[in-house]
C-alpha cells in the first residue's frame, strides 16, 4: 500500500507545474531530480502516507538525510556548505545547493 501511496504523489508531482522543494524552498525545475522527503523520517516513526511526504531536490533531501526537522534546521548551513565543499556533484545540484545557501544567509 505505501508504495502505492509514494508511486501516486510522485505521478501527481511531475505533473505540476514547478512543485516547491519542501527543504531549501526553491522551485523543483523539469530537469532536476526529484525526491520525496518523509518530513519525519521513517527511523524516527515517520510513514509512508501522504502527511508525512513532500517534494524534493534529490540533492536536498540527501544532505537532510536522517535528521529530525528541528536537528536539521539547526545545522542546515554548515550541512549545505559541507555538501557544497566536500561532495562530487553535478552542475544542476552545485546551482541549488548555492542558491539555497544564498536564501539562508
Amino acid at each position: 500500500m505505501a508504495h502505492k501511496i509514494i508511486i501516486n504523489l510522485k505521478i501527481e508531482l511531475s505533473l505540476n507545474t514547478s512543485p516547491i522543494c519542501s527543504i531549501c524552498g526553491q522551485p523543483i525545475e523539469p530537469k532536476q531530480r526529484m525526491s520525496l522527503d518523509h518530513y519525519i523520517p521513517k527511523c524516527h516513526g515517520g510513514t509512508d502516507t501522504a502527511d508525512n511526504l513532500f517534494p524534493a531536490h534529490t540533492i536536498c533531501n540527501s544532505i537532510k538525510n536522517d535528521l529530525m526537522p528541528d536537528e536539521f534546521e539547526q545545522q542546515k548551513q554548515e550541512l549545505y556548505q559541507t555538501a557544497l565543499d566536500n561532495w562530487h556533484l553535478k552542475r544542476k545540484d552545485k546551482i541549488i545547493l548555492e542558491n539555497a545557501l544564498k536564501h539562508m544567509r
